[in-house]
């Protein structure tokens, strides 16, 4: 079964949460679980976009011509957008600035007028004695004795309100803008006095288009805890909520319109509404008690561009440096994101230059035969991806060219080392009126394991040896070396084959680096005699060919290196026309496509017949086991004997005398 890839468990898992995220508010009745729920959901879709970001940008990236494009946006498409967006912000705060610093003058102007009409009120009556309060149809008054009122407007207190001296600011108490009339209404207002005699001055009529003449700027005055007048853009924080640009559920549009100068028919922009901003008026309290009628107030602020243009040219002097101070800001700020692109975009191309100066470096170095050096690799982008290709191909040429200087090396080893095998086998078999050979000696690798030998012990005997070394290789080659030198020596002591056989299995386990073992046959051709007695070290069985009749000499022994030394004997009678074959295993265990052996007995099969020669019965037996193996190369050492018997009339007649037929060896 295969396994999805991180990337899609990952977003497998994130929709995954989102659907038990969202199934679990849906479910869920308590409010912090569903706010609970709310946060994860939120952490989640913000992870998942982050994520999906990076691999966007990480694929817009990749190739180096769209980082190249990306650099050059970021030097110069990206500043112009980013300084007409900025300017346009530092614009309406600006002009948001400037609605508020309106909006906070005329408050503050209208509260001291009240204030100054109280004073001069009060100073009047004490001046004159009078109780006349009259002071026009736009401000309300009301005079205070011992703390009651005794003359003024019937909406102001019966008692003396302190609360409004105190809510001028004064002893570190926070400043309260509005109050509030019987009627809900909203007015500002002032007190002069107090104790004995003082006058409280109020404004009368709709505030808001008073603080509007005054501050030539619209001014909605909504509340927070009214949410029906809170249509537009709202900012919460808290309990409290103000409005950014709002023009106000209960806002007279006609009025504004006529108080901005906006005819029916106007079409120009200049006039219309373009700037809205919110300004926090603070607490309403009630006028009657002083208590806390709304904990906040928010003043909906709007105007045209005609009426900002003439702030930006005011020439108070909180303004200009309003205005500077932005401006520098705003200029600061653009700058900085510039410079940061500017930096981004020669970041990104001084990386490249320097990965493509790398490449170049590295280029004229493996172009120069070091083909050992290396790139660091740090990128995760095309050229990374070409660096690291860079870096498997020096590599790649560089185990080559030591891998064909190792093979190079090894093949002249392994010639020097096929050259010393092949000089120890015999190069030229004796022979004589009496016998002939036909050899095959074929290794499966460079240098094989077999070997044969035909030795001349005297006049009236020979000794045909055939040995299987196990392994392949040089060390097998260097074993066979051995055992070819002690092997001559102890046939030209005219050792019995018992005796050779037990010294050279001694020899064998004396080898302490690495265990070895080898399978011996060793057959001595009595001439005198005619006879062949032949010694087994757990070798594989000798063929008697008689009159196309096949004989399997089979011998238990025990191989050399062995720790029992039980090698079994038998002579043999040989009469005229008689073949003996002796062979290794890897001619009866070779194998076809099926890896079906050839076997004893097609090997016997295969040597019956009639054989006028050596060769011939040799050559019967190798086209038998070519047909049964095809085009199955040879896994085994082939090695091949065969002997041709002539008796003679007697002793006398041995190896060396008379002419002999030639043997072949392959």
């Amino acid at each position: 079964m295969r396994l999805p890839s991180p990337a899609r468990l990952f977003w497998i898992s994130v929709v995954a949460m989102a659907v038990l995220l969202v199934a679990g508010r849906a479910l869920v009745e308590a409010p912090w679980l569903q706010v609970t729920l709310e946060i994860l959901f939120v952490s989640v879709a913000v992870l998942a976009l982050l994520v999906l970001s990076a691999r966007v940008l990480r694929w817009l990236l990749w190739r180096v011509g769209r980082r190249l494009a990306f650099s050059y946006f970021l030097i110069g498409v990206l500043p112009i957008p980013m300084v007409l967006l900025l300017g346009g912000i530092a614009l309406y705060l600006l002009s948001g600035y400037f609605l508020g610093h309106e909006y906070r003058s005329a408050l503050a102007d209208l509260r001291a007028d009240l204030r100054r009409t109280a004073e001069a009120t009060l100073d009047g009556i004490s001046a004159h004695g009078t109780t006349s309060l009259d002071s026009g149809d736009d401000v309300a008054l009301a005079l205070y004795s011992n703390g009651r009122r005794v003359a003024g407007s019937r909406e102001a207190p019966e008692l003396w309100p302190a609360w409004v001296e105190a809510g001028d600011g004064g002893e570190g108490s926070p400043a309260v803008p509005f109050w509030a009339l019987p009627d809900r209404s909203l007015t500002v207002a002032a007190s002069a006095g107090g104790g004995s005699r003082g006058v409280l001055a109020f404004h009368r009529g709709p505030v808001e288009a008073e603080l509007s003449r005054r501050s030539s700027v619209w001014v909605t005055l909504l509340d927070a805890s009214d949410r029906e007048s809170m249509s537009a853009v709202q900012v919460q924080l808290g309990t409290a909520r103000y409005a950014l640009a709002n023009v106000g559920a209960g806002t007279d549009r006609a009025a504004r319109d006529a108080f901005l100068g906006i005819a029916e028919d106007e079409l120009s922009w200049s006039r219309r509404p373009l700037f809205w901003w919110g300004e926090v008026a603070g607490p309403v309290h009630s006028l009657a008690d002083g208590s806390e009628i709304a904990p906040s107030l928010t003043a909906s602020l709007n105007s045209n561009f005609s009426s900002m243009r003439r702030q930006f040219f005011s020439s108070s002097a909180e303004l200009n440096a309003a205005v500077w101070a932005s401006l520098i800001a705003v200029t600061g700020l653009v700058s900085s994101i510039y410079l940061i692109a500017v930096l981004m975009a020669l970041f990104m191309i001084l990386s490249l230059s320097r990965a493509v100066n790398r490449l170049s470096r590295a280029t004229e170095t493996v172009r120069a035969g070091d083909f050992s050096h290396r790139i660091p690799v740090r990128r995760k982008d095309q050229i990374g991806e070409l660096q690291r290709s860079f870096n498997e191909m020096t590599g790649d040429l560089e185990s080559l060219i030591d891998t064909a200087a190792q093979k190079e090396l090894l093949e002249k080893e392994l010639e020097i080392a096929r050259d010393l095998q092949e000089s120890l086998l015999p190069t030229q078999v004796p022979t004589s009126e009496r016998v002939e050979f036909s050899t095959l000696f074929e290794p499966s690798a460079a240098i094989g394991g077999d070997y044969f030998d035909i030795l001349r012990i005297d006049d009236d005997r020979l000794a045909v040896v055939i040995a299987d070394v196990s392994g392949h290789g040089l060390p097998t080659g260097l074993r066979m070396a051995m055992l070819k030198a002690a092997l001559t020596i102890l046939v030209e002591e005219k050792k019995p084959p018992s005796e050779i056989l037990r010294r050279l299995s001694t020899m064998i386990r004396a080898e302490q680096r690495q265990r070895f073992f080898v399978t011996a046959t060793i057959a001595v051709v009595d001439f005198r005699s005619d006879r062949l007695e032949i010694t087994n070290a757990g070798h594989p069985p000798t063929y008697l060919l008689r009159d196309g009749e096949v004989e399997e000499v089979l011998l238990a022994g025990s191989p050399l290196g062995a720790l029992d030394e039980n090698y079994q004997q038998r002579t043999l009678d040989l009469l005229t026309g008689d073949v003996v074959v002796w062979l290794s295993d890897g001619l009866i265990e070779a194998a076809d496509e099926h890896d079906e052996p050839f076997g004893y007995d097609a090997t016997a099969a295969a040597l019956a017949g009639p054989a006028a020669t050596a060769e011939q019965v040799r050559d019967r037996l190798l086209a038998a086991i070519g047909r049964h193996c095809g085009e199955v190369p040879p896994e085994d050492d082939r090695t091949l004997v065969a002997m041709r018997y002539f008796p003679g009339a007697g002793a006398g007649s041995g190896a060396g005398s008379g002419t002999a037929s030639t043997p072949r060896n392959e």
